[in-house]
């Protein structure tokens, strides 16, 4: 850890410098000065020679304005001043101390409406907001929140101990004490990190009462975990700089997922043909509020009306190359919506009481129409038709439960920022069609609202983290 000699005290040193990804132009027209960022362009009006310097000197990395304005006149800072607050989404602000080049700790701006809030104060305690996450950054610790529209980069062992120290709530002194730094440098780094909203201030009345956040009250942030937060912040745009949309981030890198999912080893058991489409139910009928809810009855489930359902709900009709994306990358069309075609939704069956099927749970081939037996556990089966059945509201075991689960790369590899968000719409959607599908057959589809991550794998084979469960249903014929 960092620790400034004992003989000598440090004196806190402010930087500030351009985000990596801003391109400074000097030769804009009339003198002006254009500052080129993923946001668009700033354009400065003739720049005195002060602030064009400080500009110059911040392209290259952090610097001390008071080095810029040595020997200017008189209104030079107020001018750099007010520049510096107008390109606040593309500064850099750092601390550090004077035994070192390297910062403790840098704030980067993360949108285009980023403004620190220099009016927040510390207050008798200091903690990270409740939303702040830590994680592993290329130099040093990141913190990061979805109510914040900056990044905190540690960059020395001492401001990394520190971030870690206001985990919970704390005095500014007693933080200076456990990190070694001294009270002036703790300080103004609480400042940046209050000011971006990475932590907030409270207060304790005594020491044995707890701390009071005014974030812990709010009403509106109640209603949010961290993650389900950090997860809507990041999987939209305007809370964050990182790449959004279909990249192809991975190409030439990582090959891309096959556009339908390689069959599993195991028992083959082709579907009966499905006959001509039935008669056009009305789909007001389908959707009329006034009906009750679908429920699945106690009868058995044939494999004529699954292979029927299947080829309704879940066939993939074609597969072809992506007209958007580099060579070897497959889409494919499904009876479901699904953005750019990715389709990373495959489905499994899981049978108990489906007569010309084997108990078990199947993988279903939406090119082939045909199923293959994954896992013949009867207790495993047990376990997934039990808890589904009862998350349904069922009072007994349905005939047989839809899986739908996600092979996270088909989406992962086409698009950024967003490809979780695409998973669990698309799964929405496909449950909306098998639904719907199940019900024109006079089946009946109930979907389930939680998923078990571990089990759902498990009962079929995979590994959590490249393909896991996102929607499932239980499924029977239509009660009388």
């Amino acid at each position: 850890m960092d620790r400034p000699p004992a003989d000598k005290p440090l004196d806190v040193r402010h930087f500030w410098s351009l985000r990596e990804d801003v391109a400074a132009d000097f030769d804009g027209p009339d003198g002006d000065t254009l500052l080129h960022h993923r946001w668009g362009t700033v354009r400065l009006d003739r720049p005195d020679p002060v602030a064009r310097e400080a500009l110059r000197r911040m392209a290259f990395g952090p610097i001390s304005l008071s080095n810029v304005l040595a020997g200017a006149d008189p209104g030079a800072e107020r001018r750099l001043a007010e520049l510096l607050e107008r390109i606040a989404p593309l500064t850099i602000r750092s601390v550090g101390l004077d035994d070192s080049e390297v910062p403790l700790l840098s704030l980067v701006p993360i949108a285009a409406e980023a403004r620190l809030d220099d009016a927040v104060r510390p207050g008798t305690v200091v903690r990270l907001s409740r939303f702040t996450v830590l994680s592993a950054g290329e130099r040093g610790l990141l913190a990061q929140s979805p109510l914040s529209l900056f990044r905190a980069h540690s960059h020395r062992p001492a401001a990394a101990a520190l971030l870690a120290g206001i985990g919970r709530a704390v005095a500014p002194d007693e933080l200076a004490r456990e990190t070694g730094l001294p009270e002036p440098a703790v300080d103004a780094v609480l400042r940046l990190l209050l000011a971006a909203g990475l932590a907030v201030a409270g207060h304790r009345r005594k020491e044995c009462e707890p701390a009071r956040f005014a974030e812990d009250a709010d009403p509106v942030l109640s209603l949010w975990t961290p993650t389900d937060l950090m997860f809507h912040t990041r999987s939209t745009t305007g809370r964050h700089d990182g790449d959004f949309g279909a990249t192809f981030a991975h190409t030439g890198r990582i090959g891309p997922a096959p556009a339908v999912r390689p069959l599993p080893p195991g028992p083959r058991i082709a579907l009966p043909p499905v006959p001509d489409a039935p008669a056009r139910a009305e789909l007001f009928a389908l959707l009329d509020p006034g009906l009750p809810d679908p429920a699945p009855g106690g009868g058995p489930l044939p494999l004529e009306r699954i292979g029927a359902l299947l080829h309704r709900a879940a066939r993939a009709r074609a597969v072809r190359p992506d007209p958007v994306g580099p060579a070897g990358h497959q889409i494919s069309t499904r009876p479901y919506l699904g953005l750019g075609g990715t389709h990373p939704l495959e489905l499994y069956l899981s049978a108990w009481s489906c007569p010309g099927l084997a108990p078990g749970t199947y993988h279903y081939d939406p090119l082939g129409h045909r199923l293959t037996l994954v896992n013949d556990s009867p207790a495993d089966l047990a376990t997934l038709l039990d808890c589904t059945g009862v998350a349904a509201g069922l009072s007994c075991r349905p005939p047989a439960v839809v899986t739908w689960t996600a092979r996270f790369a088909r989406s992962a590899w086409k698009y950024s920022g967003q490809p979780y968000s695409l998973v669990l719409r698309e799964a929405g959607a496909a449950l909306q069609v098998l639904c719907l599908a199940a019900a024109v057959l006079g089946l009946a589809a109930v979907p389930v609202g939680t998923s078990d991550i571990t089990a759902g794998s498990g009962a079929i084979g995979t590994d959590w983290r490249l393909e896991s469960p996102v929607g499932q249903a239980v499924l029977g014929p239509a009660a009388s």
